[in-house]
């Protein structure tokens, strides 16, 4: 920040304007000033300065903290489908609407969330969530190196599944969609690492 705009946007109500940037007294309390330093500082009603922290970034990611995440094997069918939004799988899927619990398996029971996908497309597609038993990561074929978690991935001619591992369950994710391919199986993992923020691991 250049002196001359410090002067006229944090002082400009001060009567500072008669006073040319960084000259006589100012540079005692603007040192740094004309340093180039890049620390704004603001004035509070005592007359005493405090440092003005930067807002983080908006490309940041948000990630949810350990201790806030849930428990995947401790959740309802229900609670799976808070897990994600439907317009956040828009994106790397289809558009798809609300999700819908089921039991997906009873031996051993497996619960989920199937989000399926908008009028007019076809009826089988869907997003599926589901909590298969601890230790179930590496059912899938192609063990996933580059994943946050231990998981492993498989494709059928229409879907595309990931498992990851996670505290006490497998997390399983589902793309069904009709000729199912590279796009539907790098949906799975991106829909995966997004659930995982949510979930304890």
């Amino acid at each position: 920040m250049s002196c001359a705009s410090g002067v006229g946007s944090r002082f400009g109500r001060t009567g500072m304007s008669r006073v040319s940037a960084c000259a006589g007294a100012l540079l005692v309390f603007l040192s740094g000033c004309g340093g180039g330093g890049s620390t704004d500082t603001d004035t509070d009603s005592t007359g005493t300065g405090r440092t003005s922290t930067p807002a983080p970034s908006s490309s940041a990611t948000p990630t949810t903290p350990t201790e806030q995440r849930d428990k995947l094997a401790e959740l309802s069918a229900e609670r799976m489908c808070s897990l994600v939004e439907p317009a956040e799988l828009r994106e790397p899927a289809f558009a798809v609407g609300n999700g819908q619990p089921e039991e997906v398996s009873f031996d051993p029971p497996v619960r989920g969330c199937r989000f399926p996908a908008e009028q007019g497309s076809e009826a089988d597609d869907s997003v599926l969530l589901a909590a298969q038993p601890d230790g179930f990561d590496q059912l899938g074929g192609e063990r996933l190196s580059d994943f946050p978690v231990a998981a492993s991935g498989t494709s059928y001619a229409n879907d595309c599944t990931v498992y990851s591992d996670v505290t006490g369950a497998t997390l399983q994710v589902v793309v069904s969609e009709q000729e199912a391919g590279t796009e539907q199986c790098e949906a799975a993992e991106r829909i995966s690492r997004l659930v995982l923020d949510s979930v304890a691991h």
